[in-house]
């Protein structure tokens, strides 16, 4: 009768062992699937700064976090079918670039929305206009879906 009481106090300490287990694996889970999200909008917003359509250079030398004006009106001006080309660098995410001083212009440069949870990544930006040799001031919006 003892050996009964043990063994079924030890499955029941073994039950409630992998029940808390199971538990704290699913939060885990969960937390990695939110740090992906932030790296994939991470990702997103480094390849859309790093593409030559849209850098600003001089001299043939590139500044970092920069957006040429010409280069964002060309790319806002691309149809469907040639943003679709960008498809494998930006999935499925929204990109606007937005100048706050001393303008207020919104480009939206990439749009593919997803059913699902989104998260926003936000790059300070310089905005460079050549024809003037003025900079101003914007913001790189990206906002990554991930797809369920």
């Amino acid at each position: 009768m003892e050996t009964i009481a043990i063994m079924l106090i030890f499955f029941v300490l073994v039950i409630i062992g992998f029940a808390f287990y199971l538990k704290t694996l699913s939060f885990t889970q969960s937390e990695k699937t939110v740090k992906g999200q932030e790296l994939e909008s991470i990702r997103v917003s480094q390849a859309i700064s790093f593409l030559p359509e849209l850098q600003c250079s001089s001299k043939n030398i590139i500044k970092d976090n920069c957006f040429d004006r010409l280069k964002l009106e060309a790319f806002r001006g691309f149809d469907d079918n040639t943003k679709n080309k960008y498809y494998p660098f930006f999935y499925y995410s929204n990109i606007t670039v937005t100048e706050f001083y001393p303008y207020q212009t919104t480009w939206n440069l990439y749009q593919k929305a997803a059913n699902g949870t989104s998260y926003k990544t936000f790059v300070p930006i310089l905005i460079y206009n050549p024809v003037n040799r003025t900079n101003s001031f914007g913001i790189l919006t990206v906002q990554s879906y991930a797809i369920e």
